[in-house]
């Protein structure tokens, strides 16, 4: 089969402009499956063609980093490449209004193109590769910074989107013989159903294993829980050296209290919905989704559709929402603001209109320098 960068972009080009044959579907298909990376650079040219509106240059900027920083994990950048982009080098130049969304797509292409062909060359082989490169091309990374999200479909058209500071990673033989990711942070899934091949997911304190289900997973390194939330199908939840197997049903969520959960020894039981102390938590527990009364939209999983909500939540969880969504650092100046309640429903407000909003319900007020925001209680200080 011709690996050729040059034929399968003229594949990838056919099937985009709905002319390609059954036989170079097919032909194009197999390619992929052997060359994740290619596939992970047709989603985002696929993303580009199919919105009729403006191109998102902040979006694509971000999805073209996220290719080369495939290269750069697979440790064959040699710096030459993300140093002459403008992408990488930050640019703030901006388009002509009058370019065309086929103008921006055929040069935002070429340089998809360029990061293909790099990827295609050295994941067929070449000579001088040290152990800790081929390491890396056994794997395949997509990562997110804070103030950004992305999304893909794995080989056997599983889709997951990926949350704002997360990071996914599988095999390169994914699907082959089994459907394994690793997760650290929040990413949904919609995996395809196939009963011979179960999909699992691992992550620090729990592994996930489903059929066929559409469901959430958050599991942040650092946070007080990490919870998994089911909209359809089942889920089986073995819990990291436990013996428990935990079945979720539809609109069920699960959440570990982590820092409890990891003071128990190895085989010790911990009991679902049972406080460890009175007045406290209980380790494990399980409790329906929350729906927004105003619409029934699934708060666990509202992030997908680009909107942060939260629903009577401590000021400290907010804040670490609101740090990953907008690309900023919260400071609190009086610990007692931490544990205040709030609940908010963002979509397109920057985070000034954002912290404006959420100072009409709750007693402080914040500075912000260089991209840190401190927050203050009322009458600490005030605002210039």
């Amino acid at each position: 089969m011709d690996y050729t960068p040059e034929h399968i972009w003229l594949l990838m080009a056919r099937k985009l402009s709905g002319e390609a044959t059954q036989e170079e579907l097919q032909e194009l298909e197999g390619m992929l499956r052997e060359n994740p990376a290619a596939g992970y650079s047709k989603e985002v040219l696929n993303d580009l063609w199919q919105n009729d509106t403006h191109p998102d240059r902040q979006y694509s900027e971000s999805r073209y980093k996220e290719l080369v920083q495939q290269i750069k994990n697979m440790g064959i950048d040699d710096g030459k490449f993300s140093n002459d982009d403008h992408f990488i080098n930050g640019s703030t130049e901006e388009l002509p209004v009058k370019s065309s969304k086929r103008r921006w797509l055929v040069a935002f292409s070429m340089a998809v193109v360029v990061v293909l062909a790099v990827s295609i060359y050295y994941l067929s082989g070449t000579e001088g590769i040290n152990k800790d490169a081929e390491t890396a091309h056994s794997q395949n990374q997509i990562s997110t910074k804070n103030g950004s999200k992305t999304s893909l479909v794995l080989p056997d058209g599983t889709k997951v989107w990926l949350n704002s500071g997360s990071q996914l990673v599988y095999d390169k033989n994914y699907g082959n013989k089994l459907r394994e990711v690793s997760l650290i942070g929040e990413a949904y899934f919609d995996v395809i159903k196939n009963p011979e091949r179960p999909f699992l997911i691992h992550t620090s304190k729990m592994d996930v294993k489903v059929l066929g289900t559409a469901f959430n997973v958050k599991c942040y390194p650092g946070e007080k829980t990490t919870e998994t939330s089911l909209v359809r199908g089942s889920l089986e939840i073995s819990l990291k050296d436990r013996q428990e197997k935990i079945m979720l049903k539809p609109n069920e969520k699960l959440v570990i209290n982590n820092e409890d959960f990891s003071k128990l020894k190895t085989g010790e039981a911990a009991t679902v919905n049972i406080p460890v102390r009175k007045n406290e938590k209980p380790i494990i527990s399980l409790s329906h989704l929350t729906l927004l009364p105003a619409d029934n939209t699934v708060i666990e999983t509202a992030w997908v559709q680009n909107r942060l909500i939260f629903n009577s939540e401590s000021f400290e969880e907010v804040a670490l929402k609101m740090e990953r969504w907008y690309n900023v650092k919260i400071d609190f100046d009086d610990e007692s603001l931490k544990d205040e309640k709030l609940t908010g429903n963002f979509e397109r407000e920057t985070v000034v209109e954002a912290l404006n909003a959420l100072r009409l319900v709750a007693s402080f007020t914040y500075t912000i320098k260089n991209e840190k925001i401190t927050i203050f209680k009322i009458g600490g200080i005030k605002l210039k």
